[in-house]
């Protein structure tokens, strides 16, 4: 059985002392992790497997499953895979929010 919390929701269950609910219908995670970097997480199977056939060159190294960029780059990214039908899940100071 899935949960779908509002972002009242999942404050009134992490004050509570709860874990919150896992959302497996988002591929990507964003996450703002300085004042000018942000980090891209690779959340589903779906999105690795892109991940791995787009931006992966056979010569270098693959990347992992999270990689951080500046503002500019989580945008470009992130309108590239929503083109392409991913949802992200963005992680900000208010709470959660699936795109």
């Amino acid at each position: 059985m899935t949960m779908n919390c509002t972002r009242t929701g999942e404050a009134l269950l992490a004050g509570a002392g709860y874990p919150l609910p896992q959302r497996e219908d988002s591929d990507f995670r964003l996450d703002r992790t300085d004042s000018d970097e942000w980090e891209i997480t690779v959340v589903s199977s779906r999105a690795r497997a892109w991940v791995h056939e787009e931006l992966c060159n056979p010569l270098c190294q693959c990347l992992r499953d999270s990689f951080k960029v500046d503002v500019l780059g989580a945008d470009r990214f992130l309108k590239q895979v929503h083109a392409l039908g991913f949802r992200t899940e963005f992680v900000g100071t208010g709470g959660k929010d699936l795109f």
